[in-house]
């Protein structure tokens, strides 16, 4: 394996065991030989540790508390496969489909371009041809500063010159197939559970290696998709505890902790004012 920079491939789940048993039989087929898999379960009680135990016992399999939310289940992850000293580390949804030689198409680029951090398109199972995510991108000032970049774009209505790029500059990234060198970690630090126990702690590390001088990239070429489920798609209900939801669970991407954190740490100066004015109007427009 010399040859092969060795990578852990991080994936926290929480009672999704089907999604989790097809993602399970797709990264079996990965080409790339110096791989290991290791599977956070947050305390799922539809029969996933079983799962992956009897099924996949070359899987590694940590479980922790259903409280750990998304940075407390990868962090665990994470924690193990700087212990085993990998080179890279992977952080993946359970909920996506990926093509046997993605991972080493990764890891190949990465080492070519010698680069820290390197994430891949993410397009939605369903409708086809449509883009989720090719980045995301920081817009200081207005009320919705962290934007996903080409979201819900069909693959026809993005240039054709930047969908050839080999790699593509981005200011952070959703933690959907990132590939982090372990020094990153070592460097500036795991995922900051205390502000983003779930939404914007993938966000949250990407920007603060940027602001230790460690560069982000996507490449376009380089393609999950993601089965997004009816859940992750539903509105909380137009009423006192929605509105508690949006603002005070740590699952919501509203949730002000993070929020007022990333505003606070990363804003430039000059337009904190501006954002959080503009972030309040937002607010203040919505109806419950």
């Amino acid at each position: 394996m010399a040859n092969f920079p060795s990578v852990a491939a991080i994936i926290p789940t929480f009672n999704r065991q089907t999604k989790l048993l097809r993602f399970l039989k797709l990264i079996q087929q990965q080409t790339y030989p110096n791989l290991q898999v290791i599977i956070v379960d947050s305390s799922s009680i539809d029969g996933t540790p079983d799962l992956v135990r009897s099924q996949f016992p070359e899987v590694t399999l940590i479980e922790v508390s259903d409280r750990e939310f998304w940075a407390g289940a990868t962090n665990a992850g994470v924690k193990l496969a700087l212990d085993r000293q990998v080179d890279f580390i992977l952080t993946i949804n359970d909920d996506v489909i990926i093509a046997p030689n993605h991972i080493k198409d990764l890891v190949d680029l990465a080492q070519q371009h010698q680069l820290s951090i390197l994430g891949n398109r993410i397009d939605y199972l369903t409708p086809r041809d449509q883009v989720w995510s090719l980045g995301t991108y920081t817009d200081w000032g207005s009320d919705r500063f962290l934007k996903i970049a080409y979201n819900d774009l069909s693959l026809a209505d993005i240039p054709n010159d930047l969908l050839a790029k080999e790699l593509i500059p981005v200011d952070t990234l959703p933690g959907n197939g990132v590939l982090i060198r372990s020094y990153v970690f070592n460097q500036v630090g795991l995922y900051n559970t205390k502000f983003c126990p779930h939404y914007h702690a993938d966000s949250e590390l990407i920007m603060r290696a940027k602001k230790a001088d460690i560069d982000a990239w996507i490449a376009p070429h380089l393609v999950i998709q993601n089965d997004f489920s009816n859940e992750q798609k539903q509105m909380p209900q137009r009423n006192i505890a929605g509105l508690w939801y949006i603002f005070f669970n740590p699952k919501s991407h509203l949730f002000m902790p993070a929020i007022l954190y990333l505003i606070w740490e990363y804003c430039p100066p000059s337009q904190k004012i501006a954002t959080l004015f503009n972030l309040s109007k937002r607010f203040q427009s919505m109806r419950f």
